[in-house]
């Protein structure tokens, strides 16, 4: 990780399964920067403004360490990027296509931002991209997490992209 650049939510979460996860070939990456242009009270996300644009050598590294590192599934998920048109969708994007170039049986899940100051077309460019799972967390008001949490496990949420 360190010879790529890379930073890994496994490390910086402090994630007490990161030996375990590791071993199974397993890995969640973080792109587009350490910090968050959001402050969410949940998060331990360094906040404030992105010290620089987006790295585009990044997805590269990533797919190269990927690779390196044999890895049976990769989790790639993100500060948010506000600061940034379309939120680093086509950053997404190519970290997926250059990790199916160099790693084509590396199943690829995504974890997103929302997106919400984006165009409704940014998912599309990173749906299109194809990861083999396309997640994003939900977080709801105080009120109603033990109502959301008691349903959790057969609580889902899908937004339909409709293509043409």
């Amino acid at each position: 990780m360190r010879d790529n650049k890379l930073v890994t939510v496994c490390e910086e979460a402090g994630c007490p399964n990161v030996g375990e996860c590791w071993s199974q070939g397993h890995a969640t990456m973080m792109i587009m920067g350490e910090v968050c242009t959001r402050a969410c009270t949940f998060c331990n996300i360094a906040t404030g403004k992105p010290p620089e644009d987006l790295d585009i050598f990044e997805p590269g590294r990533v797919a190269d360490a990927v690779k390196k590192l044999g890895l049976n599934h990769v989790v790639v998920t993100s500060v948010d990027r506000d600061d940034v048109q379309d939120g680093g969708a086509e950053h997404f994007a190519q970290t997926i296509r250059a990790i199916r170039k160099k790693s084509p049986n590396t199943t690829i899940e995504i974890l997103t931002p929302d997106f919400i100051r984006c165009d409704d077309n940014v998912l599309k460019v990173v749906v299109d991209a194809k990861p083999d799972v396309f997640n994003h967390n939900l977080e709801t008001v105080p009120g109603l997490i033990s109502r959301s949490k008691a349903r959790s496990t057969i609580f889902s949420f899908i937004k339909v992209i409709a293509t043409s």
